[in-house]
């Protein structure tokens, strides 16, 4: 028999988070769902900061933000998650916050960069009481992700703008020493206005390389901007690889 259904963020997340320094965001809609992975879910909000910090935009007052919620929930059967809770914040976030506070101080543009962060034990009516629950506020980047966006559907011409936009981002994130492997559509936004593509979610990245060594299509192939070639016959033969269609 299935235990009870584990809490919705909306159960036990605040609607007005309150950060250091008298600085404080209100959620509003989310724009991911609840997603669980191992030792941790998480889900990514719009927001709105309420009151003021040293951050606070100078320009607008209804300026927006993006806010990522990770939080420790409970072991799963047969697992290696964490079996006590934990004060986090997990490696990634970790990992995460170092990028966005270095691009922030760099001054890049074309990727987040950090407007607050912090991490709490979560109350009685969290998933895992006495957990984590960290926050990270971040600015929120123009456009659409070419997942959405249809990136194989456009003409030619608009996809080699998008690739040219894209490698000047990637380039500038390696000079930083940055090189992020969740590479996908989903995380490469282009802003229709700007004519400019930027670069979200840095939870996993390497040591980049010097960007003159970049190898442009190899990695226009990894983030799925170009077509990786056919698997060759000899390939297949020695099996080294499965026939397409192939059991």
């Amino acid at each position: 028999m299935d235990g009870p259904a584990p809490p919705q963020p909306e159960e036990f997340l605040d609607t007005i988070v309150e950060f250091n320094k008298g600085t404080s965001y209100e959620r509003l809609q989310p724009i991911t769902d609840y997603r669980p992975d191992p030792g941790e879910a998480r889900i990514l909000y719009i927001c709105r900061q309420t009151q003021g910090g040293r951050n606070r935009s100078q320009d607008s007052d209804d300026e927006e933000f993006v806010m990522k919620i990770k939080i420790q929930v409970p072991p799963r059967p047969a697992s290696t998650d964490p079996t006590a809770p934990l004060s986090g914040p997990s490696e990634t976030t970790e990992a995460e916050l170092k990028a966005l506070q270095t691009f922030r101080q760099s001054g890049l543009e074309g990727v987040p960069h950090l407007i607050d962060t912090k991490c709490t034990p979560q109350g009685p009516d969290g998933p895992f009481p006495g957990g984590y629950i960290s926050y990270t506020v971040m600015t929120k980047m123009p456009g659409l992700d070419l997942m959405a966006s249809k990136f194989w559907s456009l003409a030619d011409e608009e996809k080699d703008e998008r690739r040219e936009a894209f490698l000047l981002v990637l380039k500038s994130i390696w000079r930083l020493g940055i090189a992020p492997y969740d590479c996908a559509l989903r995380n490469v936004l282009w802003d229709p206005e700007q004519r400019k593509c930027s670069i979200v979610d840095f939870e996993h990245y390497d040591p980049a390389k010097d960007p003159i060594n970049m190898h442009q299509k190899e990695e226009m192939q990894r983030w799925g901007l170009v077509q990786r070639p056919p698997p060759s016959h000899w390939a297949i033969e020695w099996g080294l690889i499965k026939e397409p269609g192939g059991a």
